[in-house]
Protein backbone atom coordinates (compact mmCIF):
# COMPACT_ATOMS: atom_id res chain seq x y z
CA UNK A 1 0.00 0.00 0.00
CA UNK A 2 1.56 3.31 -1.06
CA UNK A 3 1.35 6.42 1.07
CA UNK A 4 -1.69 7.92 -0.66
CA UNK A 5 -3.58 4.66 -0.35
CA UNK A 6 -2.89 4.87 3.37
CA UNK A 7 -4.14 8.46 3.34
CA UNK A 8 -7.38 7.38 1.68
CA UNK A 9 -7.80 4.56 4.21
CA UNK A 10 -7.32 7.06 7.02
CA UNK A 11 -9.76 9.59 5.59
CA UNK A 12 -12.39 6.93 5.03
CA UNK A 13 -12.09 5.98 8.71
CA UNK A 14 -12.69 9.61 9.66
CA UNK A 15 -15.67 10.06 7.35
CA UNK A 16 -19.23 9.28 8.36
CA UNK A 17 -22.26 9.40 6.10
CA UNK A 18 -24.27 11.06 8.86
CA UNK A 19 -23.42 13.24 11.84
CA UNK A 20 -25.86 12.74 14.68
CA UNK A 21 -26.62 14.88 17.72
CA UNK A 22 -28.06 13.95 21.09
CA UNK A 23 -28.21 14.94 24.78
CA UNK A 24 -26.13 13.25 27.47
CA UNK A 25 -25.12 13.92 31.06
CA UNK A 26 -21.97 15.04 32.86
CA UNK A 27 -21.59 13.55 36.33
CA UNK A 28 -20.12 15.17 39.43
CA UNK A 29 -19.92 14.65 43.18
CA UNK A 30 -20.97 18.19 44.08
CA UNK A 31 -24.54 18.58 45.37
CA UNK A 32 -25.46 21.17 42.74
CA UNK A 33 -23.75 19.35 39.88
CA UNK A 34 -24.37 15.65 40.37
CA UNK A 35 -26.04 15.26 36.98
CA UNK A 36 -25.64 18.05 34.44
CA UNK A 37 -27.35 17.88 31.07
CA UNK A 38 -25.12 18.50 28.08
CA UNK A 39 -25.56 18.22 24.33
CA UNK A 40 -23.44 16.56 21.69
CA UNK A 41 -23.83 18.62 18.51
CA UNK A 42 -21.83 16.02 16.61
CA UNK A 43 -18.53 16.10 14.77
CA UNK A 44 -16.25 14.38 12.31
CA UNK A 45 -12.83 13.70 13.85
CA UNK A 46 -10.74 15.70 11.37
CA UNK A 47 -7.08 15.34 12.25
CA UNK A 48 -5.84 18.38 14.18
CA UNK A 49 -2.13 18.92 13.66
CA UNK A 50 -1.85 21.59 16.35
CA UNK A 51 -0.20 20.27 19.52
CA UNK A 52 -2.17 20.15 22.73
CA UNK A 53 -1.06 22.98 25.03
CA UNK A 54 0.33 21.41 28.23
CA UNK A 55 1.33 23.50 31.24
CA UNK A 56 3.66 21.80 33.70
CA UNK A 57 2.78 22.59 37.31
CA UNK A 58 4.23 19.78 39.37
CA UNK A 59 3.18 19.09 42.92
CA UNK A 60 6.03 20.07 45.23
CA UNK A 61 8.23 17.23 46.41
CA UNK A 62 7.32 18.14 49.97
CA UNK A 63 3.73 17.07 49.27
CA UNK A 64 4.38 13.41 49.99
CA UNK A 65 0.66 12.78 50.49
CA UNK A 66 0.08 12.99 46.75
CA UNK A 67 3.60 12.92 45.33
CA UNK A 68 5.20 9.83 46.84
CA UNK A 69 8.40 10.36 44.85
CA UNK A 70 8.44 6.78 43.57
CA UNK A 71 9.62 5.98 40.07
CA UNK A 72 7.57 3.44 38.11
CA UNK A 73 9.62 0.37 37.29
CA UNK A 74 7.52 -0.24 34.18
CA UNK A 75 4.82 1.61 32.26
CA UNK A 76 2.16 -0.77 30.96
CA UNK A 77 -1.02 1.29 30.72
CA UNK A 78 -2.51 4.69 30.02
CA UNK A 79 -5.42 4.99 32.45
CA UNK A 80 -8.40 7.18 31.57
CA UNK A 81 -10.46 8.83 34.30
CA UNK A 82 -12.96 11.61 34.51
CA UNK A 83 -12.91 14.07 37.34
CA UNK A 84 -16.37 13.57 38.82
CA UNK A 85 -16.37 17.36 39.30
CA UNK A 86 -18.99 19.08 37.15
CA UNK A 87 -18.86 22.58 38.63
CA UNK A 88 -18.09 25.21 35.96
CA UNK A 89 -14.90 25.99 37.91
CA UNK A 90 -13.44 22.52 37.36
CA UNK A 91 -11.55 23.22 34.15
CA UNK A 92 -8.08 21.76 33.69
CA UNK A 93 -6.68 24.82 35.46
CA UNK A 94 -9.28 24.56 38.22
CA UNK A 95 -8.54 20.87 38.68
CA UNK A 96 -4.83 21.62 38.85
CA UNK A 97 -5.49 24.17 41.59
CA UNK A 98 -7.67 21.64 43.42
CA UNK A 99 -4.93 19.01 43.37
CA UNK A 100 -2.39 21.48 44.73
CA UNK A 101 -4.59 22.31 47.72
CA UNK A 102 -6.51 19.12 48.55
CA UNK A 103 -5.85 17.09 51.69
CA UNK A 104 -7.37 14.01 50.05
CA UNK A 105 -4.87 11.35 49.02
CA UNK A 106 -5.31 11.21 45.27
CA UNK A 107 -3.18 12.34 42.37
CA UNK A 108 -2.73 11.91 38.64
CA UNK A 109 -0.37 12.99 35.91
CA UNK A 110 -2.54 15.11 33.59
CA UNK A 111 -5.73 17.17 33.79
CA UNK A 112 -7.29 17.74 30.35
CA UNK A 113 -10.23 19.84 29.21
CA UNK A 114 -11.50 21.10 25.85
CA UNK A 115 -8.84 23.81 25.59
CA UNK A 116 -5.65 22.75 27.35
CA UNK A 117 -3.94 20.36 29.75
CA UNK A 118 -2.00 20.62 32.99
CA UNK A 119 0.68 18.16 34.06
CA UNK A 120 0.87 17.71 37.83
CA UNK A 121 3.52 14.98 38.13
CA UNK A 122 6.53 13.90 36.07
CA UNK A 123 5.32 11.02 33.90
CA UNK A 124 7.93 8.60 35.25
CA UNK A 125 6.63 8.97 38.82
CA UNK A 126 3.91 6.97 40.58
CA UNK A 127 0.58 8.72 41.20
CA UNK A 128 -2.34 7.64 43.39
CA UNK A 129 -5.08 7.22 40.80
CA UNK A 130 -5.98 3.58 40.05
CA UNK A 131 -5.30 1.35 43.05
CA UNK A 132 -1.97 0.13 44.40
CA UNK A 133 -2.45 -3.57 43.70
CA UNK A 134 -2.42 -4.52 47.38
CA UNK A 135 -6.17 -4.96 47.77
CA UNK A 136 -7.07 -8.63 48.26
CA UNK A 137 -9.57 -9.66 45.61
CA UNK A 138 -11.06 -13.16 45.49
CA UNK A 139 -9.31 -15.36 42.96
CA UNK A 140 -12.44 -15.38 40.84
CA UNK A 141 -13.00 -11.59 41.07
CA UNK A 142 -13.40 -10.17 37.58
CA UNK A 143 -14.60 -6.85 36.26
CA UNK A 144 -17.49 -6.57 33.81
CA UNK A 145 -15.11 -7.24 30.92
CA UNK A 146 -13.97 -10.54 32.38
CA UNK A 147 -10.58 -9.66 33.82
CA UNK A 148 -8.80 -7.59 36.41
CA UNK A 149 -5.44 -5.91 36.20
CA UNK A 150 -4.53 -5.36 39.84
CA UNK A 151 -3.15 -1.94 40.73
CA UNK A 152 -2.70 0.79 38.16
CA UNK A 153 -0.68 3.21 40.26
CA UNK A 154 2.61 1.41 39.76
CA UNK A 155 2.09 0.54 36.10
CA UNK A 156 -0.05 3.31 34.62
CA UNK A 157 -0.09 6.99 33.71
CA UNK A 158 -3.29 8.66 34.90
CA UNK A 159 -5.22 11.17 32.77
CA UNK A 160 -8.19 13.03 34.23
CA UNK A 161 -10.80 14.19 31.71
CA UNK A 162 -12.67 17.30 32.81
CA UNK A 163 -16.48 17.17 32.86
CA UNK A 164 -17.35 20.69 33.99
CA UNK A 165 -20.69 22.30 33.12
CA UNK A 166 -20.31 24.04 29.75
CA UNK A 167 -17.42 21.93 28.46
CA UNK A 168 -17.20 20.95 24.80
CA UNK A 169 -16.89 17.30 25.71
CA UNK A 170 -16.21 16.18 22.15
CA UNK A 171 -13.15 18.42 22.09
CA UNK A 172 -12.08 17.21 25.54
CA UNK A 173 -12.18 13.60 24.36
CA UNK A 174 -10.18 14.51 21.27
CA UNK A 175 -7.57 16.27 23.41
CA UNK A 176 -7.31 13.27 25.73
CA UNK A 177 -6.94 10.98 22.70
CA UNK A 178 -4.11 13.14 21.33
CA UNK A 179 -2.26 13.06 24.66
CA UNK A 180 -2.89 9.34 25.04
CA UNK A 181 -1.27 8.59 21.69
CA UNK A 182 1.78 10.71 22.51
CA UNK A 183 2.26 8.53 25.59
CA UNK A 184 1.57 5.26 23.75
CA UNK A 185 4.29 6.08 21.25
CA UNK A 186 6.73 7.25 23.92
CA UNK A 187 6.37 4.00 25.90
CA UNK A 188 6.00 1.68 22.88
CA UNK A 189 2.49 0.66 23.89
CA UNK A 190 -0.54 -0.26 21.80
CA UNK A 191 -4.13 0.95 21.79
CA UNK A 192 -4.99 -2.21 23.74
CA UNK A 193 -3.00 -0.72 26.62
CA UNK A 194 -5.47 2.15 27.04
CA UNK A 195 -7.60 1.30 30.07
CA UNK A 196 -10.42 2.73 32.14
CA UNK A 197 -10.04 3.30 35.87
CA UNK A 198 -12.89 0.78 36.03
CA UNK A 199 -10.59 -1.95 34.69
CA UNK A 200 -8.50 -1.80 37.86
CA UNK A 201 -11.01 -1.30 40.64
CA UNK A 202 -14.51 -1.73 39.30
CA UNK A 203 -15.23 1.95 40.01
CA UNK A 204 -17.63 3.56 37.55
CA UNK A 205 -14.93 5.79 36.09
CA UNK A 206 -14.73 7.48 33.63
CA UNK A 207 -18.43 7.79 34.51
CA UNK A 208 -19.52 10.30 31.88
CA UNK A 209 -17.99 8.33 29.00
CA UNK A 210 -19.21 5.02 30.36
CA UNK A 211 -22.77 6.12 31.10
CA UNK A 212 -23.14 7.75 27.67
CA UNK A 213 -21.73 4.58 26.02
CA UNK A 214 -18.92 6.60 24.41
CA UNK A 215 -15.89 4.48 25.30
CA UNK A 216 -15.87 2.87 21.87
CA UNK A 217 -15.97 6.33 20.31
CA UNK A 218 -13.02 7.41 22.45
CA UNK A 219 -10.97 4.36 21.46
CA UNK A 220 -11.71 5.08 17.81
CA UNK A 221 -10.32 8.59 18.34
CA UNK A 222 -7.19 7.00 19.80
CA UNK A 223 -6.93 4.62 16.84
CA UNK A 224 -7.18 7.50 14.36
CA UNK A 225 -4.59 9.58 16.18
CA UNK A 226 -2.27 6.57 16.44
CA UNK A 227 -2.61 5.75 12.72
CA UNK A 228 -1.77 9.31 11.69
CA UNK A 229 1.23 9.53 14.00
CA UNK A 230 2.71 6.16 13.04
CA UNK A 231 1.77 5.47 9.41
CA UNK A 232 1.29 9.02 8.10
CA UNK A 233 3.61 11.09 10.28
CA UNK A 234 5.28 12.73 7.25
CA UNK A 235 2.00 13.57 5.51
CA UNK A 236 0.55 17.06 5.89
CA UNK A 237 -3.25 17.13 5.98
CA UNK A 238 -5.46 20.17 5.53
CA UNK A 239 -9.18 19.77 6.19
CA UNK A 240 -11.43 22.42 4.62
CA UNK A 241 -15.14 22.71 5.32
CA UNK A 242 -17.06 23.94 2.28
CA UNK A 243 -20.03 24.75 4.54
CA UNK A 244 -18.41 26.80 7.35
CA UNK A 245 -21.83 27.95 8.55
CA UNK A 246 -22.49 24.40 9.74
CA UNK A 247 -19.13 22.60 9.97
CA UNK A 248 -15.77 24.07 10.96
CA UNK A 249 -12.31 23.06 9.77
CA UNK A 250 -11.80 20.79 12.78
CA UNK A 251 -14.94 18.82 11.92
CA UNK A 252 -17.13 20.27 14.66
CA UNK A 253 -20.80 20.92 13.95
CA UNK A 254 -21.29 24.55 14.93
CA UNK A 255 -24.91 24.87 13.85
CA UNK A 256 -27.52 22.12 13.87
CA UNK A 257 -29.94 22.55 10.94
CA UNK A 258 -33.72 22.57 11.25
CA UNK A 259 -33.80 19.89 8.56
CA UNK A 260 -31.19 17.32 7.59
CA UNK A 261 -28.44 19.15 5.75
CA UNK A 262 -25.87 17.71 3.32
CA UNK A 263 -22.52 19.47 3.62
CA UNK A 264 -19.24 19.05 1.77
CA UNK A 265 -15.62 19.15 2.81
CA UNK A 266 -12.29 18.42 1.20
CA UNK A 267 -8.93 17.25 2.40
CA UNK A 268 -5.58 18.16 0.88
CA UNK A 269 -2.84 15.62 1.55
CA UNK A 270 0.76 16.57 0.82
CA UNK A 271 3.70 14.17 0.82
CA UNK A 272 7.18 14.92 -0.53
CA UNK A 273 5.89 17.86 -2.57
CA UNK A 274 2.95 16.02 -4.11
CA UNK A 275 -0.59 17.05 -3.14
CA UNK A 276 -3.82 15.17 -3.68
CA UNK A 277 -7.30 16.42 -2.88
CA UNK A 278 -10.12 14.23 -1.56
CA UNK A 279 -13.75 15.36 -1.52
CA UNK A 280 -16.55 14.13 0.74
CA UNK A 281 -20.17 14.81 1.59
CA UNK A 282 -21.90 14.10 4.86
CA UNK A 283 -25.38 14.70 6.24
CA UNK A 284 -25.83 16.69 9.43
CA UNK A 285 -28.97 15.38 11.09
CA UNK A 286 -31.61 17.83 12.27
CA UNK A 287 -31.91 18.63 15.94
CA UNK A 288 -32.86 15.45 17.75
CA UNK A 289 -33.81 16.19 21.34
CA UNK A 290 -34.50 12.90 23.08
CA UNK A 291 -34.56 11.94 26.73
CA UNK A 292 -31.47 10.25 28.18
Amino acid sequence: MDIFEKVETFLNKIHKDEIINYPFYLYGFEDEYKKVKSYNKGYLPFYISKDLQITQHFLPKENTLNRPGLVREKTKYIVIHDTGLASPLMTAKGLDQYLHTTTRQASWHYSVDDIEAYQELPIEEVAWHAGDGRTSYPENWLNEKGFHLGGGNYTGIGIETCVYKGINFNKAMRNVAKLTVQLLIKYDLSVNDVKQHNDFSGKNCPETIRTANRWGEFIELVNLEYYKNTKLKDVELEFISLEPKYLDNEGNVIRIPLRDKVVSYEVKATYQGETKTYKYQTKIKRLLEVEV
